[in-house]
């Protein structure tokens, strides 16, 4: 079973459409990715409580002198979507990404989807299947 879900009803259609034209030997990785994946996408699409100061701070640790000055001339209101910006947030409030995808996953299965990925470096000649609009 994907744990967790996507937000969105289409993608949990098309996951498990996915999974379900797999081989037997395929589907414990593509499954264990898909929701690795998903959890990725939440901890990214959190709602954030966030000020213009914390906009400050963030561009001051920015360290890269081009990429600090294209952050300022976009913008609070442009940046906010930032993903640099939403994990200097969430890490500051403490809330890593790996800690975060653990908890949505579950640590058994985030740490056989970490021994996987370690043991099988390419995943990419054992599909079958191409998903169409993601």
């Amino acid at each position: 079973m994907i744990n967790p879900k996507h937000p969105l009803q289409y993608y949990n259609i098309q996951q498990e459409f996915f999974l379900q034209h797999l081989a037997e030997k395929n589907k414990e990785y593509h499954r264990l990715h898909i929701s690795y994946s998903n959890a990725v996408y939440l901890y990214y699409d959190l709602q954030l409580n966030v000020s213009e100061v914390h906009y400050e701070e963030w561009l001051t640790e920015i360290e890269d002198e081009e990429v600090r000055h294209t952050m300022q001339s976009a913008g609070f209101k442009e940046c906010r979507q930032n993903d640099s910006f939403i994990r200097f947030i969430q890490e500051k409030r403490n809330i890593t990404e790996n800690d975060y995808i653990m908890e949505k996953m579950g640590t058994e299965e985030y740490t056989r989807y970490k021994v996987l990925c370690k043991n099988n470096q390419d995943f990419s000649k054992i599909s079958s299947v191409k998903l169409t609009g993601q």
